[in-house]
């Protein structure tokens, strides 16, 4: 017996996430600059003999999509590894994963047009001839792609095993074979006799006062399949059919005008009765069109990625419970995505960390680091690939980032009140696995007060189980917190030469007791004034 078609490419058991995903998407969003990585994957790479303008042009489907199914978690390790290996076929396969968005495109504007389940709903209860049409149109299309999709995968031969392109590969086979596919092709072409003009019949018995009775569809057949010679006019041809095939010709136009309504009957029953089959294919196509949206999405990233030459790689997920991260040549993705370079990358190995905490040199990369791991943390959850050489990371149901931000430089008051606002959004709905990524909050206020704040804070959170990692200019904090450290905290700080250069580098080291913002102001503000002395001794 025939199972259901369907694409599981993007999870081994179901079709589309039940999990609404991250508590605070815009937190993460903003915080992250996520909006980059999501316009880097819906556009395509600008390639040499082409047009700028045609091939940067954003697709906003595959945007949404990105931007939607990055943010919902896949939390179950095989689950996971089920969406890498997908990921990882895309890669190797990107002109494949083209055609399919290009058919899943296709379908999905077919389904968006005219409110197609309207359409199947009216024909079920008896529709206008034209609103019957065209669902019979669709299903055709649908049938058509169906096809289309099944040849590039058996074309296919390379696909590796274990993952969702070839298990869609092999339930097609299975489900839509030769048989399948040939009888479905004998249905929809007979029931051409609506548009092209062939054949039907009917078994008819008279009633009371001689009207039709027990009317059922014998037969339906198409123009293209008619084979039978017509016969001459006339009252021995009609003998001859009523001897040879028991059947009688209507010539009366009333009745005829009654037999033309059986007909849109008959295909109303027909259709009705794979109404079934076309409900599986709009519920295939939904979720068709979203699954290779992802991919292709994932496919251009990596392409923009390489062509910048950065580098990357697909992590390790940790056993639950074992906590901690290990990562080498971890780098922010966003920042080189817009500079076109690759930047100063990092490496840590920590295991069972549940509190890391940066110090150190003021514009040392301390703040671009923190985002690095929070952006590595969310692709790798989503089963994407990660901007590191190498990652190793735990599974957390929830991310949540409080971050400074420039806007909030430029208010004059309130500022510690809008802090402490989005932290108690955080804290209401922040559980024992969760992830909380804090970067230079409570700086807002004075050295002394924001220290207690944090202190308080961070306690609270690291003793009830929370991960914390945490960008800090509040020495005072960061000396008590270090001062009572354990085996699950790590301290880290923006490597400064001896002559004040940075080299974007965190080091393993004890927080320090300045963060060397006189280097800072010998730069910008010692420069400036000695650019005006000198201006004013030229005058």
């Amino acid at each position: 017996m025939r199972g259901k078609i369907h694409s599981y490419l993007l999870y081994p058991d179901r079709e589309l996430a039940r999990e609404a995903g991250y508590e605070q998407k815009d937190e993460l969003i903003k915080d992250l600059n996520l909006k980059i990585i999501f316009q880097a994957a819906s556009r395509p790479v600008f390639k040499a003999g082409a047009s700028l303008k045609t091939v940067e042009k954003e697709d906003f489907y595959i945007y949404d999509t990105i931007k939607r199914l990055m943010l919902i978690p896949v939390l179950d390790r095989e689950a996971l590894r089920y969406r890498q290996e997908v990921v990882k076929t895309a890669l190797k396969h990107p002109e494949l994963v083209r055609n399919l968005y290009e058919i899943g495109q296709k379908a999905g504007k077919l389904l968006e047009q005219g409110g197609i389940r309207g359409k199947e709903q009216r024909a079920r209860t008896g529709a206008g001839s034209g609103e019957v049409l065209g669902t019979y149109e669709l299903l055709c299309k649908f049938v058509g792609m169906l096809k289309e999709i099944k040849n590039l995968l058996e074309t296919e031969e390379e696909l590796s095993k274990e993952n969702g392109l070839y298990n869609l590969k092999i339930c097609l086979r299975e489900n839509y074979d030769g048989d399948f596919e040939a009888g479905l092709d004998g249905i929809l072409a007979d029931m051409e006799f609506f548009t092209r003009g062939g054949k039907s019949s009917f078994l008819v018995g008279a009633g009371a006062g001689m009207k039709f009775d027990r009317i059922a569809l014998h037969k339906i057949r198409s123009a293209s399949s008619q084979t039978e010679k017509r016969e001459e006019e006339g009252a021995g041809s009609i003998l001859r059919r009523i001897l040879k095939s028991g059947t009688v010709a209507i010539t009366e136009e009333t009745v005829l005008r009654e037999v033309k309504q059986f007909e849109a009957e008959a295909f109303r029953a027909v259709l009705s009765w794979m109404i079934p089959f076309f409900d599986e294919l709009s519920e295939f196509f939904d979720a068709f069109r979203v699954h290779t949206a992802f991919l292709l999405g994932c496919v251009q990233l990596s392409e923009r990625m390489e062509s910048i030459g950065l580098s990357f790689s697909f992590p390790a997920v940790r056993q639950k419970g074992e906590g901690g991260v290990r990562f080498m040549g971890l780098y922010e993705p966003g920042m080189a995505i817009l500079m076109r370079m690759c930047p100063v990358s990092n490496a840590l190995s920590a295991d069972g960390c549940r509190l890391l905490v940066i110090t150190g040199a003021n514009q040392g990369g301390k703040s671009t680091c923190l985002r690095s791991l929070g952006i590595a943390q969310i692709m790798m959850q989503c089963g994407m690939f990660v901007p590191a050489a190498q990652f190793e990371g735990s599974l957390y149901r929830n991310i949540f980032t409080h971050f400074t931000r420039r806007e909030d430089q430029s208010m004059n008051s309130g500022r510690l009140d809008e802090e402490l606002r989005r932290m108690d959004a955080i804290v209401r709905h922040v559980t024992k696995d969760s992830l909380v990524l804090l970067n230079e909050s409570f700086a807002t206020t004075t050295e002394k007060e924001g220290s207690v704040i944090a202190l308080e804070l961070v306690s609270a959170l690291y003793e009830n189980g929370v991960s914390i990692g945490m960008v800090t200019h509040l020495l005072a904090f960061a000396r008590e917190l270090y001062a009572k450290r354990e085996d699950s905290m790590v301290f880290l700080s923006a490597q400064r030469k001896e002559d004040g250069t940075r080299t974007y580098r965190m080091v393993e080291q004890a927080p320090e007791n300045t963060s060397f913002g006189l280097d800072l102001y010998e730069e910008l503000i010692g420069g400036k004034l000695h650019l005006t002395c000198g201006s004013s001794t030229g005058m």
